[in-house]
């Protein structure tokens, strides 16, 4: 009888390891140069202008969806970002509920989000401040301002609104989706105000999408930003400026990433 109960335990066990989903499988269409780039822990990056995009959105995950909406705008862009990174030793020993509750309290931390930096190309590749202030409301009212929450649990889905000052575009309200499933959390951000450049508005409520999802996988927190503006060209001239709007959502979701990961790394 123990002879049977150990065959059925190395059998399931066994099965468990077969079936754990290794990260390249979550990117069948990357070629094999991007897909050794990301196991190595690099960034690789796309955009609908150069890249047949979902070939960047890790299958099944849960942003799939919305990468499927914004990349059939029939005017618009959109860029992806993906990074492969290791646990950070204050996430070693913890089983994936408690990984998944510390990711999700962490994202929660919009307040430390004042202060980030970029490397602005149109400074001459300089660091610059992207959020001059950034703070968790109560509701889509920027003056509604609260503490940054913790959570006991993950939820599978709340909706949280952020005022954000952005040095470029000014002062501006996001909707901010979480959702979480085992082994996975989301965030699917959209403008609720406009955004404006000098005071002059470029691009309408609702027309910006972020999504920044993380998977935990054996080989560490699969990290994957998702970034689009519809009805609008990747540049837009006003005035005498050229604005390059597909590099700042991705300077925008790259400064997203590096703050997420310097907080959980903390």
């Amino acid at each position: 009888m123990k002879k049977k109960i150990s065959i059925v335990s190395f059998l399931f066990i066994a099965l468990s390891v077969v079936t754990a989903t290794p990260v390249i499988d979550y990117f069948p269409q990357l070629t094999p140069e991007k897909q050794k780039a990301l196991l190595a822990g690099e960034m690789v990056e796309g955009t609908s202008i150069d890249d047949e995009i979902m070939s960047y959105i890790p299958s099944g995950s849960i942003i799939t969806d919305t990468a499927e909406e914004v990349s059939s705008y029939e005017k618009g862009f959109v860029v992806a970002i993906n990074i492969l990174v290791p646990y950070p030793e204050t996430m070693k020993g913890m089983n994936d509920e408690e990984k998944l509750l510390y990711l999700y309290n962490n994202s929660l931390q919009v307040s430390t989000m004042k202060g980030i930096e970029y490397i602005s190309h149109r400074a001459g590749d300089k660091l610059k401040v992207l959020f001059d202030d950034a703070s968790m409301l109560s509701s889509s009212d920027a003056s509604d301002r609260i503490e940054d929450p913790e959570v006991k649990t993950v939820p599978d889905y709340a909706e949280h609104y952020v005022y954000m000052k952005d040095t470029s575009f000014g002062k501006n309200v996001y909707r901010i989706e979480y959702k979480a499933r085992e082994k996975e959390l989301a965030l699917e951000m959209r403008n609720t105000s406009e955004l404006k450049f000098m005071g002059i508005g470029i691009v309408a409520p609702g027309k910006v999408a972020m999504s920044l999802d993380m998977i935990l996988t054996d080989e560490g927190i699969l990290f994957s930003g998702l970034a689009s503006i519809k009805d609008k060209t990747p540049k837009i001239n006003l005035l005498v400026y050229t604005i390059d709007l597909e590099e700042s959502i991705l300077n925008r979701v790259i400064a997203l990433k590096d703050w997420y990961f310097g907080r959980i790394g903390d």
